[in-house]
């Protein structure tokens, strides 16, 4: 049976914040990816999302056909009554972000969800957030008979416990190829933390770690790349600090020159989906210190291509072991080269195509 007949060759995704949304994340990337490769094999794709104020309701990117609705709460209902007015011949992509679209009777609906929040629920609301991490976990179980898509084994697992059947990994890609050895480094120890300055990340961890670390190395700096609610809070907070620079968004070229340049990426996260900017850091040779976390612990090789600590000291201890062993160094930089070739965007494309085409 003819693919393009069955399905006609039409997606409609579901995510509560487009590419364009002032706080996109990894997932939006990871969306707006699958989705260029979509158009370019000839698909109709739809992304209906919220709308921020100083967005369009309509308008078409790179030729997807974006629609926004409602705010990060109501678009859910207003992309579920979307949806139900599409025909049997679009594929509906439902992305659970803590909450999904409620297409779980629609026959023609998949999930794609890149971790659950858990943690993250306590962490932004306190005690009340117990609440809503209840209902996250009610509200997937809807789900558990779908076809699920997911970008890491950390969050396959979390879906097992909960009875999810039928679940493919389709990791992250890149869009840049690794280099074929280590760069020339800053001449002086340099950290970086990349990344939304928010609880859930936990920055300040990073620059605690680098405090501790300055300590016995006085020349050491480190960059702080990214926005987010607690950026005045740190830049006020660490001001006295001049050897670390708070440098707000940067687009991505200015961003890989950091990378490139940087001995060490810093990832205290308490969970992550996957971890984008682990493989990012490595195609330059550069190795991760992340928590052991979910997500992290799929993108880091504890021991290969970074460690994986449990807090913010430990992260510090780490740095100075790994920066006073030069041959451990070179090492892990070599091995950051060599596993960040096994992704590109172009391979994560595939086989989510590959997926759908399945589906017939």
């Amino acid at each position: 049976m003819d693919f393009r007949i069955v399905y006609g060759m039409k997606v409609l995704i579901l995510n509560r914040r487009c590419i364009k949304h002032p706080e996109k994340g990894g997932a939006e990337v990871y969306t707006m990816e699958i989705a260029k490769g979509l158009v370019e094999k000839g698909f109709q794709v739809e992304w209906f999302s919220s709308k921020p104020k100083n967005l369009k309701e309509k308008e078409t990117i790179n030729g997807i056909n974006f629609i926004r609705k409602g705010n990060e709460i109501t678009t859910h209902l207003y992309g579920f009554l979307y949806a139900l007015k599409k025909d049997k011949s679009w594929i509906i992509i439902d992305e659970f972000n803590g909450i999904g679209f409620f297409t779980f009777p629609l026959k023609n609906s998949i999930l794609l969800i890149h971790q659950l929040y858990k943690e993250f629920w306590t962490a932004e609301l306190g005690l009340i957030g117990n609440i809503f991490k209840f209902i996250e976990t009610i509200l997937l179980r809807l789900y558990k008979n779908k076809l699920t898509i997911t970008v890491s084994n950390s969050t396959y697992q979390d879906l097992i416990k909960l009875g999810f059947n039928n679940i493919s990994i389709i990791e992250n890609g890149l869009n840049i190829s690794p280099l074929e050895r280590k760069p020339e480094k800053e001449k002086v120890l340099t950290l970086v933390y990349l990344g939304r300055l928010k609880k859930t990340k936990n920055p300040e961890d990073a620059i605690k770690a680098y405090i501790l670390v300055k300590r016995r190395i006085k020349n050491a700096k480190m960059f702080v790349i990214g926005e987010g609610p607690l950026l005045s809070y740190l830049k006020n907070k660490y001001t006295d600090f001049q050897d670390i620079t708070f440098t707000g968004y940067l687009d991505a070229s200015e961003k890989y020159k950091i990378l490139e340049k940087s001995h060490f990426i810093l990832i205290p996260s308490i969970r992550e989906g996957w971890g984008q900017v682990v493989i990012e850091a490595n195609v330059f040779g550069t190795p991760a210190i992340g928590y052991n976390a979910p997500g992290l612990k799929d993108s880091i090789k504890n021991g290969d291509t970074g460690f994986l600590v449990s807090n913010y000291k430990e992260m510090a201890d780490t740095i100075l072991k790994v920066w006073e062993s030069k041959d451990l160094y070179e090492e892990l930089s070599k091995n950051c080269i060599e596993w960040a070739k096994n992704f590109s965007w172009e391979k994560t494309r595939q086989k989510f195509l590959n997926l759908l085409k399945a589906l017939r």
